[in-house]
C-alpha cells in the first residue's frame, strides 16, 4: 500500500467494484509529483479490482497527443495485435474498441491525460453495458477533467505532516527505524518539501548517500521552502538530485531526457546507448554491460528513475521517467550543451537561441526538412536519435554529409526503404539502429572498424555479408525475428599477430540466425557468446531437433525458432545439445513430445523457461521428480496441451507460471499452489475452467494461511 494514500486506495476500489451499474468516468486530478499515476496503478492492479473485471487496459496518453497510439495502447491488453489490425484506419479501430467492449465488465486507464480531444475522440467506443464498467483518467489539469465528468472528480491531496515523514523514513532507512540524532532535522526536511511525494522521495535518494547530521543539515538549507502550486518552484529542489549525482552518472541520467515522454524506456537499449556514447567506465574484468546495469540501479536507487516493468527473472526490462525530472532533464540540455531536440521546423528553421557552443547530440521528433532544419545542430554532433516515424527518402545520404562524427545513429524507429550504404563512410560509429524494408548490410560493413551494437529490424529476410566479422570490437549483432542467412566468413583472410584465426572475443549477442555451418563457424570463434538465437530449420527430416552444437561457456540466453512444419512430434531431444550454463530457454514451433522435456529439466542452471507456438505437441504432459530444480519462471503460450499432471515438488523454486493462449488446457494442477516459492499466476485468453483453477489455487492457499500467492486472469475466454 501507497504511504499516505490507503484511505484514498479503500476509496476509489469501493467505487469501482460498487453497485453503480451506468458507466462510470472517475478523473483523478492533482499537480506533477502527487502520485496520481501510482495511486491509479495501486487501484489497478489491486486484487479486487482485477478479480471484478472482465477486461482491464492501462495506456498512457501523454502531452503529445495521437489517437491512434491511444487506441493501440488500449487495443494490445484486449486482443492480440495483428497485422490486420496494424493497418486498420482510425476509425476502424474505434469500432473494433467498442466492439471488443460490447458485452463486458470493463475497466480503462489512461493515465496523463492533457487535451479534452482525447474524450471527445473516444468516447463514443466506451460502451455503457449496464454492468458497472469503469474509465479512469488522470490529469494534473481540472479543466479536462471537469470536461469529462463534471463534478464528479478525485482531487489527490498532499500528504500530511505525518505521512511525509513516514515516506521520507521508509526511503531512506528502508525497515530500519531513524536514528534518534537525525529525527529533528529530518523533521524541518520533511516540512520543506510541503506534501509533494517526489519532492520527499528525490530528497530521501540524496539522504540516503550519507546519514550523518553534518550531511542532513547541508541539505536542509538547500531545500527551499517553495510554494507548491506552481511547479516551476520546484526544479531547484529537483535539481539537488543532479547537482549531487557522482560525474559518472550525470550524462547517463541526462540522457534519460532523450526518450519520447511518457514512453517507457527498454532498458536493454538504452544500455547499449550509454555503453556506445562512452558514459560507462572500463571495470577490470567486469562487462561494460553489468557496469551500466549498476548505473542504472543507482539511478533508481536515488529516486530519479521509475521501473516500469520487469522481466521474467526480476531484471529490469523498462523503466520511465517521471515528467518533472524529464523537465530538468530538458533545462540541463541546454544549460550544459548535451542535446538539441528538434521538433517541427519549416524551411526557415534556425536555432530558437544563440548557441556559443553546438550541443554533442540531436534528437529528432518529427519529419524536418534536411536541408534546413538540421544543417545548424549537425556539425559537432556525435550522436543522432531519431524518433519520428518517416523521414524523407534521401534521409541517409544527408546524414553522411551532414554528420561527419556520429558515433551513435538510432534509426529504429523511423521507416526506411533500404540500409543506408552512404553511412559506412561514419567511420566513427560505435551504435547503428535502423528498421528497413530490406535491411541486409552491404559487405562494406567491415569498414565500420570501432562498430559495438548493429541492431536491424527488416521486413525480407537479412544476409549478413562475410565481412562482417572483420568488425572485432562487434559487441551485439541483433536482427529481428526471420531466416536470416550468414554468408561464409572471411576468417582465413583475416589473423591476429600469431597467425592463428581471428576470435570475436568481444561478441556477447548474436539473433536471429539460420543455423547453417556457416553461421558454427562463427559460433567457434566467439568464446563470449552470451546470448544467441536460432530462426531457421531446426528440424531434420527425421523429426530430430538440430542446431550448431554449441560448446560455449558464457551462453546464458537461447531462442529457438523452427520455421519447418511437422505434423508428428518431433523424437529426439537431449540435454547435452544445451549449454550447461543456460539460464534462459524459449523454444517456438519446435514440435517436441511433452515426453521429451525430462531432458530439459536436467538442464542444471535453468531458471526461464517460455514454450510457444507449438513448441511441444500432445494432449498430457505428466511431470517427474528430479527436474527443474533452479526454474523460476515458466511460460505457456499457444500450445494445444490439454492435461498437465504436476505435483509441488516437481517444480521445487517455480515463483510465475503464465498461460497465454492455451483453450484447451481444462486446468492447472492445483498442487502446484504448494509450492512454497510460487508467487503469481497469470492466464490469458484460456479457456474458462483455467482461469478458475487459477483462482481456486488462490483461494485454497488463503485457506493455508499463504496470502502470497497472486492471480492475474485479465482478458479471459468462455
Amino acid at each position: 500500500m501507497m504511504v499516505g494514500y490507503g484511505d484514498e486506495v479503500r476509496k476509489l476500489v469501493d467505487r469501482l467494484t460498487g453497485l453503480q451499474k451506468r458507466l462510470e468516468v472517475i478523473p483523478i486530478v492533482g499537480m506533477p509529483g502527487l502520485g496520481k499515476t501510482t495511486l491509479a496503478r495501486q487501484v489497478y492492479d489491486h486484487p479486487s479490482v482485477v478479480y471484478h473485471f472482465q477486461i482491464c487496459a492501462w495506456t498512457r496518453v501523454s502531452q503529445v497527443y495521437q489517437m491512434r497510439d491511444l487506441l493501440l495502447g488500449i487495443l494490445i491488453s484486449i486482443v492480440e495485435l495483428t497485422d490486420e489490425i496494424y493497418k486498420m484506419s482510425d476509425q476502424k479501430l474505434l469500432e473494433l474498441l467498442k466492439k471488443c467492449l460490447l458485452g463486458h465488465r470493463y475497466l480503462i486507464v489512461m493515465d496523463d491525460m492533457w487535451d479534452n480531444r482525447v474524450w471527445n475522440d473516444l468516447q463514443r467506443s466506451f460502451p455503457d453495458n449496464n454492468d458497472g464498467s469503469k474509465i479512469i483518467f488522470t490529469s494534473r489539469l481540472a479543466e479536462v477533467a471537469s470536461h469529462v465528468q463534471g463534478n464528479n472528480v478525485h482531487y489527490l491531496r498532499f500528504l500530511t505532516r505525518d505521512e511525509s515523514w513516514e515516506l521520507l523514513c521508509q526511503k531512506v532507512f528502508h525497515r530500519r527505524h531513524c536514528p534518534r540524532y537525525l529525527m529533528e532535522i529530518g523533521m524541518q526536511i520533511t516540512e520543506k518539501c510541503k506534501g509533494l511525494p517526489l519532492a520527499i522521495v528525490v530528497i530521501a535518494g540524496i539522504l540516503a548517500n550519507e546519514e550523518t547530521p553534518t550531511w542532513w543539515r547541508q541539505v536542509a538549507k538547500s531545500v527551499s521552502s517553495y510554494i507548491v502550486s506552481n511547479p516551476e518552484l520546484y526544479m531547484d529542489t529537483l535539481a539537488l538530485s543532479y547537482n549531487h549525482l557522482p560525474p559518472h552518472l550525470k550524462p547517463c541520467f541526462l540522457y534519460l531526457g532523450a526518450f519520447l515522454e511518457d514512453r517507457e524506456i527498454p532498458v536493454r537499449k538504452l544500455i547499449l546507448l550509454w555503453v556506445s556514447e562512452g558514459f560507462i567506465r572500463n571495470s577490470g574484468s567486469e562487462r561494460l554491460e553489468d557496469v551500466a546495469e549498476d548505473y542504472l540501479m543507482d539511478l533508481i536507487n536515488r529516486s530519479l528513475v521509475i521501473v516500469s516493468k520487469k522481466g521474467s527473472t526480476g531484471r529490469i526490462k523498462s523503466c520511465i521517467m517521471h515528467d518533472l525530472l524529464r523537465e530538468l532533464c530538458l533545462r540541463k540540455f541546454k544549460e550544459e550543451n548535451f542535446m538539441q531536440q528538434l521538433y517541427k521546423y519549416d524551411e526557415n528553421s534556425t536555432p530558437t537561441s544563440p548557441i556559443t557552443k553546438m550541443p554533442g547530440r540531436v534528437s529528432i521528433y518529427s519529419a524536418p526538412s534536411p536541408s534546413s532544419s538540421l544543417m545548424p545542430f549537425s556539425s559537432n554532433a556525435t550522436s543522432l536519435l531519431c524518433f519520428a516515424v518517416e523521414v524523407l527518402p534521401d534521409f541517409g545520404s544527408f546524414i553522411c554529409q551532414a554528420f561527419k562524427f556520429l558515433r551513435v545513429l538510432d534509426l529504429s524507429s523511423t521507416k526506411i526503404p533500404h540500409f543506408p550504404s552512404e553511412i559506412l563512410q561514419l567511420v566513427e560509429l560505435r551504435y547503428i539502429a535502423i528498421q528497413a524494408d530490406v535491411g541486409s548490410p552491404p559487405s562494406s560493413i567491415s569498414s565500420l572498424c570501432y562498430l559495438e551494437t548493429l541492431i536491424v529490424s527488416s521486413r525480407s529476410h537479412v544476409t549478413l555479408p562475410r565481412n562482417t566479422w572483420k568488425m572485432v570490437n562487434l559487441r551485439h549483432l541483433c536482427i529481428k525475428l526471420g531466416v536470416n542467412e550468414v554468408e561464409k566468413p572471411s576468417f582465413e583472410e583475416v589473423q591476429d599477430d600469431d597467425g592463428y584465426p581471428l576470435i570475436l572475443e568481444n561478441l556477447q549477442t548474436l539473433s536471429f540466425v539460420c543455423p547453417s555451418r556457416y553461421c558454427k563457424d562463427v559460433l567457434e570463434r566467439s568464446p563470449r557468446l552470451r546470448k544467441l538465437g536460432f530462426c531457421g530449420p531446426l528440424l531434420s527430416e527425421s523429426r530430430e531437433l538440430r542446431f550448431p552444437m554449441l560448446d560455449a561457456d558464457q551462453l546464458e540466453t537461447l531462442k529457438l525458432f523452427n520455421t519447418t512444419y511437422h505434423r508428428e512430434a518431433s523424437s529426439s531431444c537431449t540435454s547435452y545439445m544445451f549449454p550447461e550454463r543456460l539460464k534462459r530457454l524459449t523454444l517456438t514451433n519446435t514440435a517436441l513430445a511433452w515426453n521429451e522435456m525430462w531432458t530439459l529439466g536436467m538442464l542444471p542452471n535453468l531458471e526461464v523457461f517460455k514454450l510457444k507456438l507449438h513448441a511441444c505437441v500432445g494432449r498430457l504432459w505428466e511431470t517427474s521428480d528430479n527436474g527443474f530444480l533452479r526454474l523460476k519462471f515458466l511460460k505457456f503460450q499457444d500450445l494445444d496441451i490439454v492435461q498437465w499432471i504436476a505435483s509441488s515438488n516437481h517444480f521445487p523454486r517455480l515463483e510465475h507460471l503464465v498461460l497465454h493462449g492455451c483453450q484447451k488446457l481444462e486446468e492447472i494442477p492445483s498442487s502446484l499452489g504448494d509450492i512454497p516459492t510460487l508467487e503469481m499466476i497469470e492466464v490469458r485468453w484460456c479457456s474458462e475452467t483455467a482461469a478458475n483453477s487459477a483462482h481456486d489455487i488462490k483461494k485454497d492457499q488463503e485457506n493455508k494461511g499463504n496470502d502470497c500467492v497472486k492471480v492475474s486472469t485479465n482478458g479471459q475466454r468462455g
